[in-house]
């Protein structure tokens, strides 16, 4: 094909803003747009388990930062409390010797 010969360029979508996710609408909801609010950490509450992302901002009343976990309960919904059936537990070790074995706290 001779370089002369150049393909008609594709007519160019309209800027369209960012598709909004559920996570995004519930962090709108704590932070402010001018809060400079980002991901400090993110994961599972256990292996296998439910995600967690922890938002953090800058306090530029008081200084230092501030944070808020928010927690993913299943399909779209983010919410800044753990599922329900998810919650600390208290397992120690025994030190009387290496025969012990682990036990949860009554």
């Amino acid at each position: 094909m001779p370089s002369s010969a150049r393909a008609p360029l594709p007519q160019q979508r309209p800027l369209l803003e960012p598709p909004s996710s559920p996570l995004r609408n519930e962090i709108a909801r704590w932070f402010s747009s001018t809060s400079s609010a980002r991901v400090a950490r993110f994961g599972r509450i256990y292996l296998g388990g439910s995600r967690y992302v922890c938002v953090s901002a800058p306090d530029r009343i008081r200084g230092g930062f501030y944070a808020l976990y928010f927690f993913h309960h299943g399909g779209k919904n983010w919410r800044t409390y753990p599922p329900s059936g998810v919650g600390p537990s208290i397992v120690y070790w025994s030190v009387a010797g290496p025969t012990s074995s682990v036990k949860a706290a009554p």
